[in-house]
């Protein structure tokens, strides 16, 4: 039996998916993890947007809570599909191993370039951010220095028009810099296969399945890779004031 073309091309992308899917599950991790977010976008006008998020991650099997933050962004197109963006995370951080234990808070900012193009349901994303990242209440001096990292994302997603459902594809790696300078390898990498479906006036609710492989990591004068996996759950609500309809609520 021959297919239209529409169908065998959304045939190859499912199996594409579970091909992909059956890989990362295939890798070895040495723990898992839960990472869940609820997430408010504001869309100010045609080319300025803010989010505020509450984020909660489990580690040890999602046994014990990890880290717990809250995080502010904004961007503005700068040309159509183009945006520049930056954000700040208030972060605790559960710290439990050591002599030393107890919730450590930690500050985060960043700034990023981000860009995206559609080809009929299909979608290419790209994003450059810079992040910095150090524990409030330390000095330098006392042994607190600041974490840069530069992180290169590539992404991929394709909307299964009959159940209304985006898959998305993302690769993402990381490069941490040393004494001030950028680093010349890549010392992080993750790759996320995630399903996200919108539902009117509800919001649109995300899930997704995540490989994270710290790379040249020293364990007894041994540089291994260390693994885990992360299965992600995120809720996001959004109020569009570029709207006149009366239904849209007015801050």
């Amino acid at each position: 039996m021959n297919l239209p073309k529409k169908h065998n091309s959304i045939c190859a992308f499912i199996v594409f998916l579970l091909m992909t899917s059956n890989l990362i599950v295939a890798q070895n991790s040495k723990d898992l993890e839960g990472w869940s977010a609820v997430q408010l976008d504001v869309r100010a006008n045609e080319k300025m947007s803010f989010s505020i998020s509450e984020h909660l991650r489990y580690r040890n099997d999602i046994t014990t809570v990890s880290t717990y933050f809250t995080q502010l962004e904004t961007s503005y197109e700068v040309l159509k599909d183009f945006e520049l963006g930056g954000g700040v995370r208030f972060i605790k951080k559960n710290d439990d191993v050591g002599k030393k234990q107890g919730i450590e808070s930690h500050f985060r900012y960043q700034f990023e370039a981000k860009f995206k193009h559609d080809i009929k349901r299909m979608g290419l994303s790209y994003r450059l951010r810079y992040q910095n990242k150090n524990e409030l209440g330390f000095s330098e001096d006392e042994g607190d220095i600041a974490k840069e990292q530069l992180r290169l994302l590539f992404g991929v997603d394709y909307k299964l028009l009959p159940v209304n459902v985006v898959f998305k594809l993302k690769a993402e790696f990381f490069n941490t810099f040393v004494n001030k300078t950028i680093g010349n390898k890549i010392n992080r990498q993750r790759f996320t296969l995630s399903a996200s479906r919108k539902f009117n006036r509800f919001g649109k609710i995300a899930l997704f399945y995540r490989i994270q492989d710290d790379l040249h990591v020293e364990v007894k004068k041994t540089k291994v890779t260390v693994s885990k996996a992360i299965l992600g759950f995120k809720y996001t609500y959004s109020l569009d004031f570029r709207k006149t309809d009366e239904s849209v609520i007015k801050l």
